[in-house]
């Protein structure tokens, strides 16, 4: 069957129309829908997630679990994941824990698309190219905001909140005493760290202090703050496929139970000795643990949510 040009040219027209049509419906419908809350994303078992973009970085995806009797007195117990960046993994060993105690589980995740390899676990203070990145940017900076976002979304009143780090994690959270010296974490722990940032002025970022602004008033701080250092007595393999083998991180010991110890002792010489200022950290074992948050947590909770905050 033949058909005429006129035909033809009402076929494209009405083509036409319904392509300005659909193009009208494309343009209407919203991009994508509002960010939930912290309340409208936790499903009944207290398991929740929601976009954290309150500080000047990129949008972080953050895991929670919130127990179902909140209260204004509520802790909030801020996890550092480690290098796998398996946040989701964390917040899930800490589930259960945080549902039996009572404790809002926090765990922003860091993507290695926007802190790749070592600027993880050095906060991001510097580039992999070892030029200084803006303070706003550290990674070090979203620790604080993101609990002022927890505490005003859940109408929690207290003042401060409890902060654990593992492997990588537990890096960022001593350097982040460092860098933030005037946080608000009441209770830190810091487990099975790879290495550390020595508090020495003769070795350089990131296992000493050599070139970075860590001052004596900041190691002041970070000394009067109730630290505890939580080592697994079994995180004894020298060739663990993730234990950095520089030279200057081998110095520190063979394996991570060792370089937990070194890093304990070179603190307390720095506070008692050079400083001459209290040491309000401690050291603690976890026995048969080896290098495993899952392992860890029973030994960790304790530590973030009683005790004495002072030690002598």
């Amino acid at each position: 069957m033949k058909l005429s040009l006129n035909s033809i040219s009402n076929r494209n027209t009405a083509l036409s129309s319904l392509t300005l049509l659909l193009l009208s419906f494309v343009v209407c419908e919203p991009l994508s829908s509002s960010p939930l809350s912290i309340k409208e994303s936790v499903e009944e078992n207290g398991k929740g997630s929601f976009i954290f973009d309150g500080w000047a970085g990129k949008p972080l995806k953050v895991f929670i679990t919130v127990p179902p009797k909140t209260h204004q007195q509520t802790s909030i117990v801020i996890i550092l994941h480690g290098r796998s960046r398996n946040a989701e993994g964390y917040r899930n060993s800490w589930h259960s824990y945080a549902l039996d105690n009572n404790f809002i589980a926090v765990v922003p995740e860091f993507k290695s698309s926007t802190f790749p390899k070592d600027t993880f676990n050095w906060g991001n203070i510097r580039s992999l190219k070892g030029r200084t990145v803006e303070r706003k940017f550290w990674l070090l900076s979203v620790i604080e905001p993101l609990f002022d976002e927890v505490r005003g979304q859940l109408k929690i009143q207290s003042d401060f909140y409890s902060l654990y780090g593992h492997s990588a994690g537990a890096q960022i959270a001593h350097r982040f005493l460092y860098f933030i010296p005037d946080n608000r974490a009441k209770r830190i722990v810091m487990a099975n760290a790879g290495y550390y940032t020595m508090p020495v002025d003769t070795v350089n970022f990131p296992q000493g202090i050599k070139d970075v602004d860590v001052s004596d008033t900041n190691l002041v701080k970070a000394y009067s703050k109730r630290v505890i250092v939580l080592l697994g007595d079994d995180d004894i393999d020298p060739e663990h496929s993730s234990l950095n083998k520089d030279l200057q991180s081998m110095r520190q010991g063979r394996h991570r139970f060792s370089r937990g110890h070194r890093f304990y002792m070179n603190s307390l010489f720095k506070a008692s000795i050079l400083l001459k200022v209290p040491f309000n950290w401690s050291l603690s074992i976890a026995p048969g643990v080896g290098h495993s948050n899952r392992s860890m947590v029973k030994y960790a909770y304790p530590l973030l949510l009683r005790g004495p905050l002072e030690v002598y």
